[in-house]
């Protein structure tokens, strides 16, 4: 691990522990034994080693779930198990979304950074998904998939950022999340999606209960 990869990764626990503006580049400095000149000679400034430990965390997550799928099937059950795991993960925590608000207040033009880079691999991503989706025939023929990747990020994004959103009783922005997402799949589907999509949640559930029933157990 260079040293530069080992200071994103401190800065980036920092991050989740203490929020963007509590990151001092005298802390960070300190922490690591090394000097703030050498810090800035890296980075050029607290901006730039803010975006970098950010996208280090984002880049993460996405490993943790390419990890999690690689003996999936099919690209519509990596979806639906994305799904799963986001909504596991508490994806739209208070603290994520506290972190997402003190970033667009104190640090803009990082935020900016972020929200962009986030917003174009997303829709490569998901793109990428839908056409091996589209391949193997699960998806409507009809169906324009760079559009609906485009608009379906773009809500969810505002919907899992926005605080106030007032959702019905007792239900959480992961359940809501879940729904929207699902439901965009099926209205993408062909009939053998359909069916793929039915298999795999029936699958969760089952597992899920399974994980329940073995919790109260012990």
């Amino acid at each position: 691990m260079t040293q530069r990869v080992n200071i994103i990764k401190h800065v980036s626990q920092m991050i989740l522990s203490l929020g963007v503006k509590s990151v001092r580049m005298d802390d960070v400095a300190g922490e690591l034994g090394m000097s703030k000149r050498t810090l800035y000679e890296m980075f050029g400034d607290k901006e730039e080693l803010l975006y970098e430990s950010l996208a280090y965390l984002i880049d993460e997550r996405c490993r943790d779930l390419s990890q999690k799928t690689k003996d999936c099937e099919n690209m519509f059950e990596v979806l639906l198990i994305s799904v799963h795991e986001t909504c596991g993960n508490g994806f739209s925590s208070e603290m994520e979304r506290r972190l997402t608000h003190n970033l667009k207040k104190f640090y803009p033009a990082v935020y900016d950074r972020i929200r962009c880079r986030h917003s174009q691999k997303g829709v490569e991503n998901l793109k990428y998904a839908l056409d091996k989706c589209n391949e193997d025939g699960l998806l409507d023929p009809n169906a324009d998939i760079e559009l609906m990747a485009q608009m379906f990020l773009l809500t969810v994004g505002n919907f899992l950022t926005d605080s106030n959103i007032t959702l019905p009783e007792n239900v959480s922005r992961e359940e809501a999340f879940a729904v929207m997402a699902i439901n965009f799949l099926r209205g993408m589907a062909s009939v053998k999606g359909l069916q793929v999509i039915d298999q795999t949640l029936a699958r969760q559930s089952h597992s899920k209960c399974r994980v329940q029933k073995e919790s109260s157990e012990n």
